[in-house]
């Protein structure tokens, strides 16, 4: 069994006036794409998303030889919203008649991971895979296994997602209109607890071989559905137990939640005196917005900070040696990290 590595970073989101901010919609202002990387021509027929998603991609790329990668993974809870809208838009327009189906070919989940291997011409293992709040975590666990039991040894791992002006009018519309509890469904529509609804992206290198510019390291990783029998608070005892750890020795907890109210597990005691990090309330909230946690961890496994964000470690000079990642909703997950 090999070790798994996570080699190289890059992120897309919007954090810089997250903390001050009083709007429940925040769209990231996209990059400039490089002429070299994306000509013009095609940039002007692809959607934001998967702008996002190359430009992000071809950064992380660029840190390591390309002739190594074997497969680009991608995960979207949502895929190419603006695309999709296009397309039901002219079916209303044309009356379901002379459909250009290029809007629908666009929309599809998968667009970013085909255009990024296309765009750099590798025909490699390409998967996409959509699970909700999982769907970063799904295209995790399969670079995992696959590093692991040493089937491939350089990966690109990434998620992105959009927003788009419809889903945000309809979500809107949903608050106005509705006097009934909102249900899991909704509420992933809306800004939950005060956090704005955002977009963003992020891409990693994930291998089974070490080298110099190694972040960390993946030690483990659970996805679970929590039930009455399998409840959040064992699960995480279970986890931390088979990874040989107490929770006293984790340096940092860096957690986000599909509900707008703290996890009840983040307030266990034997949580109480280690340092905990909401990330949601410095990306905001989007379907794949765990590529910031992954992201933060890792900065701050190699005792950086990030961007504008205070650092959590106080009056600490060393560098963290165990963050744990929580992800609380339908389905929860579990990613633990350790200095390299």
């Amino acid at each position: 069994m090999h070790k798994v590595y996570i080699n190289a970073a890059s992120l897309c989101v919007n954090n810089l006036s997250l903390p001050n901010s009083r709007e429940n919609w925040i769209k990231v202002d996209l990059p400039k794409i490089d002429s070299k990387i994306l000509s013009p021509n095609s940039a002007r027929r692809m959607s934001k998303a998967v702008k996002m998603g190359i430009i992000c991609a071809m950064e992380v790329l660029q840190q390591i030889d390309r002739s190594e990668l074997d497969g680009v993974l991608v995960g979207s809870g949502k895929g190419c919203l603006i695309d999709s809208d296009k397309f039901l838009q002219s079916i209303v327009v044309q009356q379901e008649e002379f459909l250009s189906p290029t809007a629908f070919i666009q929309s599809t989940h998968n667009t970013v991971a085909g255009q990024i291997a296309l765009l750099i011409k590798n025909t490699g293992y390409n998967m996409t895979y959509s699970q909700g709040r999982v769907s970063f975590e799904s295209t995790v666990f399969d670079a995992y296994l696959q590093l692991v039991l040493n089937e491939r040894k350089t990966l690109l791992v990434g998620a992105v997602d959009e927003l788009s002006d419809i889903s945000i009018d309809i979500s809107e519309a949903i608050t106005h209109t509705t006097d009934q509890p909102l249900t899991t469904n909704t509420t992933d529509l809306l800004a939950t607890g005060g956090i704005p609804r955002t977009e963003g992206v992020g891409f990693f290198i994930f291998s089974n071989q070490k080298n110099q510019h190694t972040l960390g390291e993946l030690v483990d990783m659970v996805i679970y559905h929590p039930t009455e029998e399998l409840r959040p608070e064992t699960q995480l005892a279970a986890f931390l137990k088979k990874n040989k750890l107490s929770a006293e020795q984790l340096d940092l907890v860096i957690y986000g939640s599909a509900k707008p109210e703290t996890p009840s597990e983040m307030e266990a005691e034997a949580f109480n005196k280690i340092t905990k990090i909401n990330y949601q309330s410095q990306v905001g909230y989007f379907d794949t917005d765990i590529v910031f946690a992954l992201d933060l961890a890792l900065k701050q496994l190699n005792n950086q900070t990030f961007r504008s964000m205070e650092s959590p470690t106080g009056n600490k000079t060393s560098a963290f040696q165990y963050v744990l990642i929580c992800n609380f909703g339908d389905q929860n997950s579990l990613m633990l990290l350790s200095r390299c």
